[in-house]
């Protein structure tokens, strides 16, 4: 869009700016808050002369055209009936308090952004109301700033309490995530349609250095398979007088099906990249057995199921190790419709997160192997998938929205030749000392 000269009326400032070469009015002004804005008026009746200057074009003005003479009074207007509108707003706006500006941004970011739940619900907990339990966790921000005025906020109360977080035993991620969140309340308190503030008074406050990310963990091949088989056998289950008691035929069966399933997902999840989430929402329409691939188009966030993290569906494909258990798990002898869940509970539905991830957990330490996330299966495919693809093709396969996510794996790739670089390099003048 360009810009050109300026009109200087009463109250505001008419300009003729282009967008793809068609000129337009624009009337630009700041209002009692001294907060600037922008209207386009309509079309402008100009031409540009010899020295690429907008000039009047001779003769009355086409309809749905503006000339001066007519836009100078219709900018008048649109600055006289937005002053009326904050004059009768600023009484009510002024009275506003913080936590209503919090519950409207929380509103805009679950309606107009579509926020994920488990996005939804981290804010909440960030933002939730002291209960004067020890236990409960955040309420912070609230524990500061609820009750107080919107517009009695400034800087110096913002960086009084950042400086406090600094202070407790908290990590300077964590301490960024609350200004983060107080940030982006702030921002969307400025528009103009929702409370109309001055100026952000987080944005004059300093971000605080944070460490660089650690290695990411991965599994060897080997120990994704013992973890497998150790769930296969139960032994991540802790079954109260099991040895002791005697159990149906049908509870054995139902046992020994979990069991399988959570060897399979664990194979699965190492085999494909998916997240736990993905694998969770995975129904058996998704999966192609012949063509050996799979389709990601959503995920389960805090127990609703959703749209995957990048919001893309994806295609990824299967090794035959993935395939052949995903053969196993279509032997069972319910949830096979197209709908059901590949991976799924006694009665169909999805899968418990939590248990899920409490029970990886007790397979590693059944093989005595050191203790890591479920989602180091996801690392460890993309460590294990960038020593043969190409990092685009690693990126698509992931689900990443940016590059710079994939080339975290960058350092898994092998360079054969790097060794006898460096060898070359520092062989340099040996043959020459050797012959003096």
């Amino acid at each position: 869009m360009q810009a050109d000269r300026n009109h200087e009326g009463e109250k505001g400032s008419l300009q003729v700016r282009a967008y793809k070469g068609r000129p337009f009015y624009e009337a630009r002004w700041r209002d009692i808050h001294r907060t600037q804005h922008r209207r386009r008026l309509g079309r402008a009746w100009v031409e540009l002369d010899e020295d690429g200057k907008w000039v009047p074009r001779r003769g009355r003005a086409r309809d749905g055209c503006l000339d001066r003479r007519r836009a100078y009074p219709l900018m008048a207007q649109v600055i006289a009936e937005h002053e009326d509108r904050v004059r009768r707003e600023v009484p009510e706006r002024r009275e506003a308090l913080f936590e209503d500006a919090a519950e409207a941004w929380l509103s805009h970011l679950r309606t107009e952004r579509r926020a994920k739940p488990s996005t939804l619900r981290n804010y909440g907990i960030l933002l939730a109301r002291p209960s004067g339990s020890r236990r409960q966790r955040g309420a912070r921000i609230m524990g500061t700033f609820g009750g107080r005025r919107l517009f009695g906020i400034a800087t110096k109360d913002v960086r009084q309490f950042l400086s406090r977080l600094d202070h407790e035993d908290l990590s300077p991620r964590t301490v960024n995530i609350h200004r983060q969140v107080l940030h982006a309340i702030f921002e969307y308190a400025r528009r103009e349609e929702t409370f109309g503030l001055p100026e952000n008074p987080v944005a004059r406050t300093s971000k605080r250095p944070e460490d660089e990310t650690g290695p990411i963990e991965t599994f060897e091949p080997d120990e994704i398979r013992a973890i497998a088989a150790a769930a296969r056998a139960g032994r991540h289950r802790r079954r109260t007088g099991y040895r002791h008691s005697v159990y149906s035929l049908d509870t054995e069966r139902e046992w020994q099906r979990i069991n399988d399933q959570d060897a399979s997902l664990f194979i699965v999840a190492a085999m494909t990249g998916l997240r736990l989430g993905e694998l969770g929402a995975l129904r058996w329409r998704d999966v192609n057995l012949d063509a050996r691939f799979l389709n990601v188009s959503r995920s389960i966030s805090a127990g609703e199921e959703t749209s995957t993290k990048s919001r893309r569906s994806r295609v990824v494909p299967l090794a035959t190790q993935a395939v052949e258990e995903l053969e196993h798990l279509r032997s069972r002898l319910h949830f096979l419709g197209r709908d059901d869940h590949v991976f799924c509970r006694p009665d169909g539905g999805p899968l418990d997160r939590t248990a899920v991830r409490r029970r990886f957990v007790r397979a590693q330490e059944a093989v005595g192997l050191r203790v890591r996330r479920f989602h180091d299966l996801r690392h460890t495919f993309g460590s294990l998938a960038i020593r043969r693809f190409d990092l685009v093709a690693v990126k698509e396969m992931m689900g990443h929205s940016k590059l710079t996510t994939t080339e975290r794996y960058l350092h898994s790739r092998p360079r054969p030749t790097d060794a006898a670089t460096l060898t070359a390099i520092f062989s340099e003048g040996e043959e020459e000392q050797k012959a003096a």
